[in-house]
């Protein structure tokens, strides 16, 4: 099957989104389908000196990219959709349309084409342009399915009667599976300590504070953080600065592709989300989001303690992690020690392991064109 997937994001970059669509242009292309990305062709807000986009985010070069001009100003947006428009009227062979720009999948709708949406927000929530194209878009015919990543984001959806069942598909987010569990990364302090780790952005919500809580109570293990735009990551340098803890380590930004070399140095994982997640430009998540970091967490095999929130049990248990409520300091002190008994965390490391295979990028892909062609 031919597809082509329409995207808004930023490729390259430091974004979640970017990794999420490039690894989904990935597991398409590795179930044996032609898979055409396209992308927004904005230079100045890529991520800087990267030669070879593919091998940046660690994925084969099995699909084309096709960057559109999106010029950098207030209404670049609507030449982005006029020339996605003009695409689509010139490339008359693809099966699907999948993607998550919302007006690019509008367009190709109008111009008869099967499509499948994915969104990862509540977008009538917000009764903004957005919120009148989705009006549109759900009852067109020619929209096939929309995905969610969470069963609670489609309860959303089905309990404000947007949505019947048949129209809606969960699949939540994912991960590779794992080829190298040695492959790893010299981390810095001591190197005899139980080495707690982090990977991701650093946003309010994320529970970049707890750690700091953690390690100042905790002598006897090193935490290591990586990942964050620029701005966040220099805030929290100098937070680490005034408080004068010797253990615990920023490493900044890394490629997704030499992220894994990390996760594979870390004993104890942490996903040590608050009560409200904020993403990239603002709002909150913590109800229905579905974060690539915990599949990345499962399949490199790691003990895991996270945030006890509904939406992350639609995933981890008390089996396959540790989950504390989330503004419990002493409850991730009391987990992280419990972590130190190395037949524990092996357990339940191989349960997250067993229990991630679900989730692979590839298995989603497949998730999704089954229920296309069905």
């Amino acid at each position: 099957m031919k597809i082509l997937y329409i995207s808004k994001s930023i490729i390259p970059s430091r974004s979640a989104n970017s990794i999420h669509v490039m690894k989904m242009c990935h597991a398409f292309a590795d179930n044996g389908h032609e898979v055409v990305l396209l992308a927004p062709d904005i230079k100045n807000r890529y991520e800087k000196d990267i030669k070879n986009i593919y091998d940046y985010y660690g994925v084969k070069k099995n699909f084309l990219i096709k960057k559109l001009w999106n010029p950098d100003y207030k209404f670049g947006t609507v030449i982005y959709i006029l020339n996605i428009f003009f695409f689509l009227l010139t490339n008359k062979k693809f099966d699907l349309i999948f993607g998550r720009f919302i007006h690019g999948c509008y367009i190709a709708t109008l111009l008869k084409k099967k499509v499948i949406f994915e969104t990862h927000e509540i977008i009538f929530k917000k009764k903004n342009f957005n919120y009148l194209i989705f009006k549109y878009l759900i009852k067109n015919k020619y929209l096939q399915k929309i995905i969610v990543i969470s069963n609670s984001l489609k309860n959303i959806y089905l309990k404000n009667k947007y949505l019947n069942k048949s129209m809606i598909l969960v699949a939540h987010d994912g991960a590779d599976k794992v080829k190298n569990f040695s492959s790893k990364t010299k981390l810095l302090g001591c190197v005899e300590k139980l080495k707690v780790g982090y990977v991701g952005h650093l946003y309010k919500g994320r529970g970049i504070q707890t750690i700091f809580k953690c390690a100042k109570e905790i002598n006897d293990m090193t935490f290591h953080v990586v990942g964050g735009l620029k701005e966040d990551i220099k805030y929290w340098q100098s937070y680490l600065e005034n408080s004068g803890l010797k253990n615990i380590f920023f490493y900044g930004h890394v490629s997704p592709k030499k992220a894994f070399l990390y996760r594979n140095s870390f004993d104890i994982v942490l996903a040590p989300y608050e009560k409200k997640v904020s993403i990239e430009g603002g709002g909150d998540t913590s109800k229905f989001m579905s974060p690539i970091k915990i599949f990345e967490y499962m399949s490199h095999k790691k003990a895991i303690i996270a945030s006890d929130l509904p939406v992350i049990r639609e995933v981890l248990n008390d089996s396959n992690s540790i989950l504390v409520k989330c503004d419990d300091v002493k409850s991730w002190i009391k987990a992280l020690h419990k972590l130190k008994d190395l037949k524990y965390r092996k357990f339940i490391s191989n349960k997250a392991l067993n229990d991630f295979y679900r989730f692979s990028w590839k298995n989603r892909a497949s998730l999704i064109v089954k229920n296309f062609n069905n």
